[in-house]
């Protein structure tokens, strides 16, 4: 089944939708399109001219809020309980925010866990600002499924693309410095956006960032992948000049090559697959989840319920006649079952489960012959084992008590040295592990020991 993921990038003046097919995981592209609006009515009505049409059951509709917005904070904690770290965090937020916090929306990665307990990174943003973008596309009758922040919802995307280095996405609403490394957000940079040509100040910003960047990842020389409107080939070429490795960026996708332009927005569309918040945000979540796009599909679900529901019924008519069928021929078995039973065990009072009661017999009957003669661990085997020791030293066993764990042996011996002497033999005996001499004592005239044994059995028996 093929599904559309759709990006929408959002400028200050320019509206960039990248549309994509996936089928079987293959990706396509259906349209890049980029129309330019002066005032936020008209960027409404863009949205509902080149979003118009039917929506399917799959389609995800992404869209970003800029990074200058948000306020991303890494919150440590001794723990890692996923319940803990959620009743945590509005705490431990509100700390570090220079705003109140119920004025703010949140959005949380996955915990990281570590060795003190666990790393959550966590992006606030105002209400009024994720309000403000969502009211445009509730207005346009655009179903919007989620928002991301830059320049995360970048990194998500293209990330795989990138691998280790440095990507520079520059919009017309600002330019972002990111860190990746396995294709993975680690650090980024704020910059204004750049003007073009590109002043010879915000170059040397631009370049500040850079060595920052490359400082904090311990690398000298790292790939710097550009993309967005900004990125240009002059960019590219004075950063070529600085002694940086470039590569200006693009996509292939379905055999339609991706310029550097539209990558923000395919980022923003290829974003829709990830599954898990590992390292991205979606402010799309609790009272600003997206509402209502069931309602729209009322009318095919109704029709649907319905053939299902006749469907089920025929299933059902004809799986009650093969019941009845069977049912009766079960009795009969059962009632032959009672019978052989009965004439096997004519003193057995109850009969519930044939099957059962028979195998629970058979069960007793074995328990009974391994008491006697079951291997080892058996009360045979280890009778046997007890009856080697007059052979050793003169014996006279007054107690034998056996159960599935142990042995008890209580008796009396000429001499202490016959006591070793047996527990010895028994300890080598592979019927047993473990021997104590838990008493050993003289009697009054001297004439014998009273000893008492403790044997451990090497194989759980019957008692």
């Amino acid at each position: 089944m093929s599904k559309r993921l759709i990006g929408i990038e959002i400028g200050p003046s320019v509206l960039r939708v990248a549309i994509l097919n996936q089928e079987k995981g293959q990706l396509s592209v259906v349209s890049l399109q980029e129309r330019g609006f002066a005032a936020p009515d008209e960027m409404n009505a863009l949205l509902k001219e080149l979003l118009s049409g039917e929506f399917k059951i799959g389609d995800q509709l992404v869209t970003n809020l800029p990074a200058r917005t948000a306020y991303v904070r890494r919150l440590e904690f001794p723990f890692q309980d996923d319940k803990k770290i959620a009743a945590a965090i509005p705490f431990t937020l509100a700390a570090q925010l220079p705003i109140a916090i119920d004025n703010c929306a949140t959005a949380i990665q996955q915990a990281q866990p570590n060795d003190k307990g666990a790393t959550v990174a966590v992006a606030a943003v105002p209400r009024e600002t994720l309000e403000s973008l969502l009211r445009s596309f509730e207005e346009a009758d655009v179903p919007l499924h989620l928002v991301d922040l830059a320049p995360f919802c970048y990194a998500a995307g293209l990330g795989e693309h990138v691998g280790d280095g440095l990507m520079i996405c520059a919009t017309e609403l600002e330019t972002t410095v990111s860190l990746l490394q396995d294709g993975d957000l680690v650090d980024y940079r704020i910059l204004p956006a750049i003007a073009d040509p590109t002043s010879a100040s915000q170059f040397q910003q631009l370049l500040r960032e850079l060595r920052i960047l490359k400082r904090g990842a311990g690398v000298d020389d790292m790939l710097i992948s550009l993309m967005g409107a900004g990125c240009t080939a002059g960019l590219a070429e004075a950063l070529q000049a600085a002694e940086h490795s470039v590569n200006l960026l693009s996509l292939e996708l379905g055999g339609h090559v991706v310029e550097s332009p539209f990558l923000p927005a395919v980022a923003l569309a290829l974003r829709a697959r990830v599954v898990k918040q590992s390292r991205s945000f979606n402010f799309r979540r609790g009272q600003y989840a997206l509402k209502g796009e069931w309602a729209n599909l009322k009318r095919k679900l109704v029709l649907l319920a319905t053939l299902f529901g006749m469907a089920l019924l025929i299933v059902f008519g004809s799986m009650a006649l093969k019941y009845a069928d069977k049912a009766g021929r079960a009795d009969h078995l059962q009632e032959e079952m009672v019978a052989v039973y009965r004439a096997l065990f004519p003193n057995a009072t109850t009969v519930v489960d044939v099957p059962l009661q028979l195998k629970s017999a058979i069960r007793d009957l074995q328990a009974k012959g391994n008491l006697i003669a079951g291997g080892q661990g058996s009360a045979l085997a280890v009778l046997k084992e007890v009856s080697l020791l007059p052979a050793l030293v003169t014996v006279e066993i007054q107690e034998f008590s056996l159960n599935a764990e142990e042995l008890k042996l209580t008796g009396r011996t000429s001499s202490f040295e016959g006591v070793n002497q047996m527990a010895k033999a028994l300890e080598d005996s592979p019927q047993f592990t473990k021997v104590q001499v838990t008493d050993a004592k003289m009697s009054l005239d001297g004439s014998r020991i009273d000893f008492r044994l403790l044997v451990s059995l090497a194989k759980l028996g019957a008692e």
